[in-house]
């Protein structure tokens, strides 16, 4: 499944497949861009199956119809949607055009990573763990960011040997997304990524 969204500032690309064998994902993820700032949210549900999609589809939900809301708030919601599910990992992004600026924060094995022409290099560590609507530590980070950047979120069901080389030696994200099909079909788990630049 191929998912874009865009406007001046921003060029999104998503993209998942399930783990082979099985009829749904476990992962879900949720990408918006209006005039002031670009929202996106990548939630694997622990496990595969029907199970590990409702967790990770309550917190899509979540950050669907509370975008608007600041990243600490969203993470907070996001785990408490999750009392009495599964749980699942998350990673939400929100990116500020006018400032130039994004903030990020991640519980588990989510990876992010952003490079910006200078050669700027930013991969925040994410929190150990995972959600479940237990009283959870949170860390988030804001960077400031180059015209032109390009980042990747993206769960564990891919395997790629060096985000920092991918994002820079290639000059789109439709690129990147071409070459990211080398590690998509072994599918031995749920994936789902995100790649964009910020114009």
């Amino acid at each position: 499944m191929l998912e874009v969204e865009s406007n001046k500032y921003i060029k999104a690309l998503a993209y998942q497949i399930q783990k082979k064998g099985n009829l749904c994902n476990g992962d879900s993820f949720f990408i918006k861009a209006t005039d002031e700032y670009f929202i996106c949210v990548v939630a694997d549900g622990l496990g595969s199956g029907p199970d590990a999609y409702a967790s990770s589809h309550a917190i899509r939900e979540v950050v669907e119809h509370y975008y608007y809301e600041d990243v600490e708030v969203l993470i907070e919601d996001c785990n408490k949607v999750l009392k009495e599910k599964r749980g699942a990992t998350v990673s939400i992004l929100k990116v500020n055009f006018s400032q130039k600026e994004f903030t990020y924060c991640a519980v588990g094995n989510i990876r992010f990573g952003l490079y910006c022409p200078s050669g700027q290099f930013i991969y925040p560590l994410p929190v150990v763990g995972y959600l479940s609507g237990k009283p959870q530590k949170y860390r988030s980070n804001t960077f400031s960011y180059e015209k032109d950047s390009k980042f990747i979120i993206y769960t564990d069901g891919l395997t790629i040997p060096a985000i920092r080389q991918l994002l820079s030696n290639f000059r789109s994200i439709e690129e990147i997304s071409s070459h990211l099909k080398l590690y998509t079909t072994s599918r031995q788990d749920d994936l789902t990524y995100i790649v964009g630049q910020l114009l």
